[in-house]
Parts: structure tokens; C-alpha cells; sequence
């Protein structure tokens, strides 16, 4: 009798499983659409109007015919070159919205007209819900074979769903392509030049690998930093064997696209040295940015408070098991396995990244928790993997994990899919003070089941994120009671700490702000909210007046 082969069946059933897990990770985080005419975020506004430049004019400038009479916001630059205005952030991302712009003319029909809510949710898919999946993919194919499935996928999901990048995953804010970018590029680099079996054709990997990273600059300038621990990486392997020419190798992808960011700088801004944040036109922006070094200071206890400890934004309420993957990447790193470099190089992404962002002299504006630390949030996932690892029989300690999971999927679903504009300068708890009232009262966003059978998505999105969690914990511990109890004790636990959240004293102008909120809600109970029409550039259309937005109290 011929012996099954065993192994190519638990190959197949994993890759089965992994396309499962992205299939659900696809369904969460596409279905809804939140998006409000009224309030659009001055962060998407000047790569959508480059986005529509690049394709009707071939030009990078935001000023011109294609602009078609919008409001550009007060994330814009003005060139001392040419005196055109141009987004000060780096163009990569307006290269995804042009896309985005070719794909949603590409489905326009004379009967309905591209408008801007559509051509902005083409932007969002591409720039945000693609580079998520993508993402979440990598880091499945990454970890899965070495903590298996349920641990990576649960690893994974905790990143996806149970972090403020659920939020930036419906969002052109360019923060998930930037994740993405320099996640794969800092995975190549380990590899290369390492033993695992990953390490095939280091210097392939090497030169992606610093490509991948260096093009994580051309999308968002923050991700520069993410250099020095992948420098420091390549440094110390260079007395070994064939190390020199990996260094070389990783230094030479990197500088194909900085050079081309140069290029642009050149071209737009007159030197390769000259970024948007030099030639900011919003007077409040120049004056923060203007401090210190492009407004990079030395750390302050009240930045590190904003961005880590805040209950309005700081990441430890809005990822509380961020905490949990520090300790297991300090474990990994510690320890003499085959993960020790790569949880060294994340590690020290982490903790770099958290002294950047204390130094800073600007928040963020309209953001969901730290958005500057984005960047360098798909490096816990390994950290979150050892300690699951590690807890498939402890019920105590999956009790707890169970517990923050739950309250940070169900509090980062909710901002994600109603409301990811967070103005925290009239709140003190955005769950308690905004989203738990938007969700009580039945407000509903955009999304494709509603569009196609007129039903609301939210609850299935918001709800599917968690009962999915609890079936991947599930799934990685061991079976019986007692890890049961702890699966189900830990998720009430965990929907009793979103309700907690109103035991924050609320901001004495919150009832204002949502009160905005609720006054410019799309969809309206009438049906969907009237939207700006794009007319094809070549018709030369009159220039569209804008309907007025309403001041934020």
C-alpha cells in the first residue's frame, strides 16, 4: 500500500488556510467605505488633485486645469521654482492615486459620471486596503512556517485589524504602502547573507531589499529613519564572508529610488534637497516644521505621552497588546534562535521609531492614534507570535491576551469603518465620545453590500473582525475547558473595557464635535450625499464651484 505523502497535504491544507485568513482579512477591511463630502481629509486632497495631474496634464503640479476649481487643503507647498503648488508630501503615493485615477475612468459611463467620492474610493483600495492585504500576505508566508498557522495568522490579524493601521487601511494617507515597503524590504535584508532558508541569492535580496526600503522614502519622508537599524544591520555582517558585497548591494537598491526622489525634488522644488516641508504655504505648518530639523527636536516627555500614553491617541489605547509584542521581540532578541537578528532589527525599529516620534513638534493632526509610528507597526507581529507561542497552554495568560485583543479589534473596526477623521483637539476618549455614539445611534458608512442589496455592512465587518480573532485564538491553543473559559472570559473581559472607556471625564466640547459629525453623516438617511462630478479634462469644463465645507467647532 502506498504511504500518503503527508507532507505535501500539510502544505496544501496551509496554503488553503492562509488564503482563507487573507480572505477574511479582504472582507473586513474592503467592504465598508466612510466617507464624508464635507470633511475631506487635507491629507488625501492635494495627492488626489497630483493623482488627476499626472494623468490629464503629465504634471506633478496640483494648480493646474486638472484641479478643476478644488481646494487643494493646507497640506500644499509653493515653489520658489515655478510658483506652482505641489503637496509637501513625497510623490510616491500620488502615483497610486493616479492609478487609482486611470482605473476609476476606465469604469465611467455617460450615465454616471466619475465623481470624487468614487474616484476616492478607487485611491483608498489601492493605496490602503491592497498594500494591507499585501502586507498580511508577506508576513503569513513569513512566520507561518515557523510559528504555524493560527499563531501567525492571529499574529497577523492583531496588526490588521487591532491597530490604528485598520484605520490607515481606509485611508490615502499613504502610511500602509509605507508599512509595506519597508517590512518585505527589511525581510529581504535579514535574509540575506543569514542561514535560514530564506537566505538564497543574498545579493538579489540585498539590492530588492534596500530598493523596497529606499522607495518607502518616496512615499512617506518618516520612513528615512527605518535606515539607520537596516544600516546597522549590513555593518555588522560585513566581516563575514561575502559581507562587503551584500553592504554594497543593499546600499545600491536603496539609492535607485532616493535618486529619484531627488530627481523630483530637483524638478519641482529647484534642488534635490529641497522637500514640500520646506516650501509649506500653511503658516501654522512652516512654523512647527520649522523647528529643530524639519521640526525633529530632542525627545519630550509630553510628545512620548501623546503619541504612546494619551487615551485620545496614544498607542497603548489603541493597540494595548503592543505592550505584549515588546516583550516578545525583547525575548527573541535575547535569546540564541534562529529569529534573534530579525527580532533585533524590529526591535530597534520600534524603539527608534518611538524616540522619533518624541522628538517631533507636531501630532499629527486629524489622525487615528499615532500615525507617525505606522511605519514600523507590522514589525510586532513576529513579537506577538512568540508570545502566543507561548501561551497555547497557559489559560491565564490567553485570558488576558484575549482581553486586549478583543478591545482593540472592536475599537480600531469601529474608527476604521465610521469614522477615521479624529480631531482630537475637542476630545479626551474618542471611543466613549465619538465612535461608541456613532454606533448606538445606527449611523451606517458606504460599502459594497449596501451599493449592491441596500443593507448595511458595518455590523458584519465590525462584528466579523472579532468573532474572526476569537476563532484564530481558538484554533492555536490547546483544546479543552479550561483554555475555553479563558477564550470566552477574556472576550466579555475585552467588550467590557470598550464600554470602560466612558469612565474618561469627556472633553467639554465634545458634544459639539459630534455634533459636526452628525450634521455632515453620509450616507444621508435619503440615500447616498450629492458628490462632485470630475468632467473629463479634455472638455475643458468650467471650473466647479465647491460646496462650502463647515468649520470643525
Amino acid at each position: 500500500m502506498k504511504i500518503p505523502d503527508t507532507t505535501a497535504l500539510r502544505d496544501r491544507l496551509h496554503r488553503r488556510g492562509s488564503w482563507l485568513v487573507l480572505a477574511w482579512l479582504a472582507l473586513v477591511l474592503g467592504l465598508a467605505f466612510p466617507y464624508f463630502e464635507a470633511t475631506r481629509n487635507a491629507n488625501e486632497r492635494p495627492r488626489l488633485l497630483q493623482g488627476m495631474a499626472l494623468v490629464d496634464e503629465g504634471a506633478w503640479a496640483i494648480d493646474g486645469p486638472s484641479a478643476r476649481g478644488l481646494d487643494p487643503g493646507p497640506d500644499v507647498s509653493k515653489s520658489e521654482a515655478d510658483g506652482r503648488l505641489y503637496p509637501n508630501k513625497p510623490p510616491a503615493t500620488s502615483l497610486v492615486a493616479a492609478a487609482a485615477y486611470r482605473a476609476a475612468r476606465a469604469f465611467e459611463s455617460e450615465s454616471e459620471p466619475l465623481t470624487l467620492r468614487t474616484y476616492t474610493w478607487w485611491a483608498r483600495l489601492l493605496g490602503g486596503v491592497l498594500p494591507t492585504l499585501l502586507l498580511c500576505a508577506w508576513l503569513l508566508r513569513r512566520y507561518a512556517p515557523s510559528f504555524g498557522l493560527p499563531v501567525a495568522a492571529a499574529a497577523v490579524a492583531l496588526y490588521a485589524l487591532g491597530t490604528p493601521a485598520a484605520a490607515y487601511a481606509h485611508l490615502l494617507y499613504g502610511h500602509p504602502l509605507a508599512a509595506l515597503l519597508v517590512a518585505t524590504g527589511t525581510g529581504l535584508l535579514v535574509d540575506a547573507g543569514s542561514p535560514s532558508p530564506h537566505a538564497r541569492a543574498p545579493l538579489a535580496r540585498a539590492a530588492l531589499g534596500g530598493a523596497l526600503a529606499g522607495a518607502a522614502v518616496a512615499v512617506e519622508y518618516g520612513a528615512v529613519f527605518a535606515g539607520l537599524p537596516l544600516a546597522v544591520l549590513l555593518l555588522a555582517r560585513v566581516h563575514r564572508p561575502g559581507g562587503a558585497l551584500t553592504l554594497g548591494a543593499g546600499l545600491a537598491g536603496a539609492l535607485v529610488p532616493i535618486a529619484s526622489l531627488a530627481a523630483y525634488h530637483r524638478a519641482v522644488f529647484g534642488s534635490p534637497w529641497s522637500t514640500g516641508y520646506h516650501h509649506v504655504t500653511n503658516a501654522e505648518f512652516a512654523a512647527k516644521h520649522g523647528e529643530g530639523l524639519l521640526g525633529l527636536g530632542l525627545p519630550r516627555w509630553e510628545a512620548f505621552h501623546t503619541h504612546l500614553l494619551s487615551a485620545d491617541g496614544g498607542l497603548v489605547w489603541w493597540a494595548p497588546p503592543f505592550v505584549l509584542a515588546l516583550y516578545g521581540l525583547l525575548q527573541l532578541a535575547l535569546a540564541s534562535g534562529p529569529q534573534r537578528t530579525e527580532a533585533r532589527v524590529h526591535l530597534g525599529l520600534v524603539l527608534l521609531y518611538i524616540v522619533v516620534v518624541s522628538s517631533l513638534s507636531f501630532e499629527g493632526g486629524w489622525r487615528v492614534g499615532p500615525r507617525y509610528l505606522g511605519v514600523v507597526l507590522p514589525s510586532l507581529v513576529i513579537g506577538w507570535a512568540h508570545v502566543l507561542a507561548q501561551l497555547r497552554t497557559n489559560a491565564l495568560g490567553m485570558a488576558v491576551v484575549v482581553a486586549l485583543s478583543t478591545y482593540a479589534v472592536a475599537i480600531d473596526a469601529l474608527a476604521a469603518n465610521l469614522w477615521p477623521h479624529l480631531d482630537l483637539a475637542n476630545v479626551h476618549q474618542p471611543v466613549a465620545e465619538v465612535l461608541l455614539p456613532l454606533w448606538e445611534q445606527g449611523r451606517e458608512p458606504y460599502g459594497l453590500l449596501r451599493a449592491a442589496t441596500g443593507r448595511s455592512e458595518l455590523g458584519l465587518v465590525v462584528v466579523g473582525s472579532v468573532l474572526g480573532l476569537w476563532v484564530l485564538l481558538a484554533a492555536m491553543v490547546e483544546s479543552g475547558i479550561r483554555m475555553a473559559l479563558a477564550i470566552v472570559s477574556g472576550g466579555v473581559a475585552g467588550l467590557l473595557l470598550v464600554q470602560a472607556t466612558r469612565m474618561v471625564e469627556p472633553h467639554p466640547r465634545s458634544a459639539r464635535n459630534l455634533a459636526y459629525i452628525e450634521r455632515i453623516w453620509e450616507p444621508t438617511e435619503q440615500g447616498e450625499g450629492r458628490s462632485i462630478a470630475l468632467p473629463k479634462a479634455s472638455k475643458a469644463p468650467e471650473r466647479p464651484r465647491e460646496r462650502p465645507s463647515s468649520k470643525r467647532p
